[in-house]
C-alpha cells in the first residue's frame, strides 16, 4: 500500500496534457476541427489525423512551431506548444489549396 499511492501519483502527473485536440481531416473533409481555438501562452495543442491523409501543420511566420512531417495513419498525432499568446494562422501544406486552413 505504501508504494501504491506514489505509483498512482506518478501515473496521474506523467500523462500528457494539452489544451485541446484538433482533428485534421475531420469527418472525411479537408478541415481542421475545430478551426478556431483559444489557448493561453504555453498551452499545447494536440493535432490528431482523422481521415484523408497525409496532413501536417504549418504555422504562418513561425517555422519553429510548424510540424512539416506528414501524418499518414489515421489516429497519428503530434503536439505543438505555443509559447506566446497571439493570433496564429496555420494550414495543412498538402491541402492548403483546397482550403484546409
Amino acid at each position: 500500500m505504501r508504494f501504491l499511492l506514489p505509483l498512482l501519483a506518478i501515473f496521474i502527473f506523467s500523462t500528457p496534457t494539452w489544451a485541446i485536440d484538433v482533428v485534421m481531416g475531420a469527418n472525411g473533409s479537408l478541415i481542421f476541427e475545430p478551426a478556431d481555438v483559444t489557448i493561453n501562452a504555453g498551452d499545447t495543442v494536440h493535432f490528431v489525423n482523422g481521415m484523408l491523409p497525409p496532413h501536417n501543420v504549418i504555422v504562418e511566420d513561425h517555422p519553429e512551431l510548424s510540424h512539416d512531417g506528414l501524418a499518414f495513419a489515421s489516429g497519428e498525432s503530434f503536439d505543438i506548444t505555443f509559447p506566446e499568446a497571439g493570433d496564429y494562422t496555420f494550414w495543412c501544406d498538402p491541402h492548403k489549396g483546397a482550403g484546409m486552413t
